[in-house]
């Protein structure tokens, strides 16, 4: 049996929407089980996931999508590897490892948020597309105009466990009902391509200035991508990536003039698309 995978990081939170919203990103990783050029290491995120789930032998992994940057490798990994030693399991194989995937969504879903520890980017990574996800319920957004990602990603590394760690264990009510109401902008910003909902859409009281205080290049970023008229802009995930949603149109004026803007920051900007297929067979 030769089965591999494909599976796209993801961008989670979208500002307000701290552990529930999240989509998904034209950078990947892909698995395979079998031998490689590189060994998996035992405590790589993929290995440990297909372990947990049951698959046995030998992987390979390659991935563009860098790590510690915000932009779900641990979650797409996870999703990979859960999902390889599923099909492992029921001897899928390469015809049928699409629908199989689709229909063990719910299963691959829970085994890789128990791992991850939260489900918006393991949700995003398997779905595709713009998700909300409640406990074990996901649903896709849609997206009423033609989008495209402009990426500001730095040469640093976020470590997720210690951004949390920055975080109250409690808010005041006025922040949380702040955030729920900017989350109904998106949602319907996103439906319509209204500018006004999606700029007011992505703001947040819950945890992205305390992120960003610790990562002023990251402040730096976000700011500067909304002086250059990104439609919205945040905080990728835990950090210290940028995120901004832009007209397709606009996004390679977007990024030109994002890199000279940002050129002092060690960093890189590029354009990135929406995923919207999620997790499937590579091809």
């Amino acid at each position: 049996m030769s089965l591999s995978i494909i599976v796209p990081g993801s961008s989670a939170n979208l500002g307000p929407g701290f552990d529930v919203l999240g989509l998904a990103v034209s950078s990947h990783v892909r698995m395979g089980l079998g031998g490689g050029d590189e060994p998996v290491m035992a405590r790589h995120p993929a290995r440990v996931a297909f372990e947990a789930a049951g698959g046995d032998g030998e992987v390979w992994f390659a991935s563009n999508l860098p790590s510690g940057r915000g932009l779900g490798f641990s979650g797409a990994s996870i999703v990979a590897g859960t999902t390889l030693a599923l099909a492992q399991r029921e001897g899928i194989d390469a015809d049928d490892l699409d629908r199989f995937i689709a229909a063990s969504r719910d299963e691959i879903l829970r085994r890789a948020t128990e791992i991850e520890g939260h489900p918006d980017n393991v949700a995003a990574s398997l779905f595709g597309g713009v998700v909300a996800v409640a406990n074990d319920r996901v649903v896709r957004l849609p997206i009423g105009f033609d989008a495209r990602l402009v990426a500001w990603i730095p040469r640093d590394t976020t470590s997720t466990s210690k951004s949390r760690s920055v975080l109250p264990a409690s808010y005041e009510r006025d922040a949380v009902v702040f955030n729920l109401g900017r989350i109904a902008l998106l949602i319907e910003g996103l439906r319509t391509g209204d500018l006004e909902s999606l700029s007011m859409g992505v703001e947040d009281r819950l945890h992205q200035d305390r992120r960003l205080a610790a990562a002023p290049m990251s402040r730096r970023a976000l700011e500067t991508l909304r002086e250059l008229g990104a439609r919205a802009v945040w905080l990728s995930g835990s950090g210290p990536t940028v995120m901004a949603l832009c007209d397709a149109a606009d996004a390679e004026s977007l990024c030109d003039r994002a890199t000279a803007s940002l050129d002092e920051l060690e960093g890189r900007v590029t354009t990135m698309a929406i995923d919207e297929r999620g997790a499937r067979q590579a091809t």
